[in-house]
């Protein structure tokens, strides 16, 4: 059922920050995500610079271009030389110890 646009609906979804949060478990979670759904290193740099999106652009202004650029491209040459793939050994290898 669709319903109507309210500007003073107690029900939208508003990201709220969390004091004390890690900077780094952050932006390593958040491009991980954007990986794992198969955006581009470019299209995940453009989330994190533009203003429009308040979480990417806060830890962008924060950590600074450069640093987040450098976790972007780092994490993506990962995943593109197979780094689910060894999680996943990884993981399977110590379940098959555990048995």
């Amino acid at each position: 059922m669709a319903k109507d646009y309210e500007p003073e609906d107690p029900n939208e979804l508003v990201a709220v920050a969390i004091p004390g949060g890690d900077l780094d478990q952050v932006l390593n979670g958040l491009v991980q995500e954007y990986l794992l759904m198969g955006w581009t290193e470019r299209e995940i740099k453009f989330l994190f610079r533009s203003p429009n999106y308040g979480a990417t652009h806060q830890i962008f202004r924060q950590m600074g271009e450069d640093q987040v650029n450098e976790r972007i491209r780092d994490m993506a040459e990962q995943w593109r030389n197979g780094w689910l793939k060894t999680q996943e050994t990884s993981q399977l290898k110590g379940d098959e110890q555990d048995a």
